[in-house]
């Protein structure tokens, strides 16, 4: 009777119960913690759009490596058609050396290789959405690939030019000219909110409450230490190595 009188002054009062309060103050963290992602994130933004500054004096860094059309292609009639073309999928490395090459180790010993470089490829998403803003007359030099990645363990598809032969490699001096400009209160304030992250171990539940992708986030976590004989009995371990000895 006692409590039955207990609960309904609590109800009168609107007082908030040990187990609301604890919910009260996980709710209120997680707010915290949302808006702590926001500001990052913001952060990162007017980190990235600095404008960049004109030094004085120019200097040289390295090489860089890009293509260019053949000249017999430019000279002919389709020349400024693949000069268009070329301009949207050009890709660029660079390097501290003029030959473009790295080294690789096969059967014990190190060996120096080209490295390699190829124009562009199209991902479906940035063709169905014309990213490139690709005309119909250039779309029709494209072909679909589906190939196996190694990398992401599933068949990729993409779209490939189909004429990489009327392009060339050509070489010039990377001379810098302009450096981005620097922020410091705003690196400051980034890195303290990094750390903060990092120390507490806050980034699985940042990604939780921020994505809808958590299922896949918990299915890696739990693959990554999945470790069967740490959760094993010793005996059953025991059992399944003779089993194995015996076979």
């Amino acid at each position: 009777m006692d409590n039955y009188l207990l609960d309904d002054c609590i109800q009168c009062t609107r007082l908030k119960t040990k187990r609301r309060k604890k919910r009260l103050v996980k709710e209120d963290f997680e707010k915290q913690l949302v808006q702590l992602s926001k500001r990052k994130s913001a952060l990162y933004l007017a980190i990235r759009n600095l404008p960049l500054i004109e030094l004085k004096e120019p200097y040289q860094k390295g090489w860089v490596r890009f293509f260019a059309v053949r000249v017999d292609v430019l000279r002919s009639a389709e020349g400024v058609f693949y000069e268009k073309i070329l301009a949207k999928i050009n890709t660029f490395q660079f390097s501290s050396q003029k030959e473009f090459t790295t080294k690789k180790k096969r059967f014990g010993k190190k060996a120096v290789y080209p490295r390699e470089q190829f124009v562009a490829n199209i991902s479906i998403s940035d063709w169905n959405t014309n990213k490139f803003e690709l005309t119909d007359k250039e779309k029709s030099c494209f072909t679909l690939i589906e190939k196996w990645s190694e990398l992401y363990n599933r068949f990729v598809r993409y779209y490939k030019f189909n004429e990489p032969w009327r392009f060339v490699f050509k070489i010039e001096v990377n001379i810098i000219t302009h450096k981005k400009a620097v922020d410091a209160g705003l690196e400051s304030e980034l890195k303290l909110i990094e750390n903060y992250i990092q120390n507490w171990n806050l980034g699985w539940k940042i990604y939780k409450m921020r994505s809808k992708g958590d299922y896949y986030y918990w299915s890696l976590e739990k693959v990554k230490h999945n470790n069967d004989l740490k959760t094993t009995n010793l005996n059953t371990i025991y059992e399944m190595y003779l089993e194995e000895k015996h076979i």
